[in-house]
């Protein structure tokens, strides 16, 4: 009798160690792998403060969930205020040296192609992709003619881009056509395309002429360092050392 009460308060007693250690872990806190399973909920951290709480980590460090999100978040609204203010410069034609806005450039064909204008009014509604397309292939074109001020190069550039959205839509026309109408537009697309050689040409021997010119300054330039080398060296010493006079 003796031995079997013995038994069973030795079983009693096995069975209460888990409840034990539960409660004595529930005294002294969550242990390690508790505590990174809070901090990864967010607000049911124990160190979670409205507010200010949102930022920081586990006991107090810094670096937690609601600082990456608030960085997130701030990410975000900085990308979407440089969108905005990129759209406002295109319009106000503010993208910097030779930058052309998307209201110039329909000033521009207008100026030197009315029909070609017309024509690209209406892609603005019926095909917002071409007219995407147009605009970006006049930003290249209109920026050189802006820089080098000069209206024949302005016009060129407006004949070019008119020439080049022809050739992209003569050759759709020749995919989809029959077989006796490829021929006339075959030889349509090559006239446009002969004439845009020419044109092409002509804006590469002014680029060539303009590099002439520069490659020509920039000799002199150096002729006339060589020239004053010891006059340069010395300004540059008295610089380097402080030993100058200012004015």
């Amino acid at each position: 009798m003796n031995k079997k009460i013995t038994f069973w308060l030795m079983t009693l007693a096995l069975a209460a160690v888990p409840a034990l250690n539960a409660a004595a872990q529930d005294e002294q806190g969550p242990g390690p792998g508790d505590e990174m399973e809070m901090s990864e909920d967010g607000p049911d951290r124990p160190d979670f403060e409205p507010g200010m709480g949102q930022g920081m980590g586990p006991r107090g460090q810094m670096g937690g969930p609601g600082m990456k999100q608030g960085m997130k978040q701030r990410g975000g609204m900085d990308e979407e205020r440089m969108i905005v203010k990129k759209r406002k410069m295109m319009k106000q034609g503010m993208g910097g040296p030779g930058f052309v806005s998307e209201e110039d450039t329909l000033g521009i064909i207008k100026k030197h192609d009315a029909a070609f204008a017309k024509k690209v009014g209406e892609l603005r509604e019926i095909a917002p992709a071409k007219y995407k397309m147009i605009l970006q292939m006049s930003g290249k074109l209109f920026a050189m003619a802006r820089m080098q001020q000069d209206e024949s190069i302005e016009k060129d550039a407006v004949r070019t881009l008119a020439l080049e959205f022809e050739s992209k839509e003569l050759s759709l026309k020749y995919n989809k056509a029959s077989d006796a109408d490829k021929k006339s537009i075959k030889d349509k697309l090559k006239g446009v395309l002969s004439e845009l050689f020419d044109l092409k040409s002509k804006g590469q021997e002014l680029r060539a002429r303009h590099m002439e010119k520069e490659i020509a300054r920039l000799k002199k330039n150096l002729e006339a360092r060589k020239a004053n080398k010891a006059k340069i060296v010395e300004q540059r010493l008295e610089q380097l050392t402080g030993e100058g006079y200012g004015w």
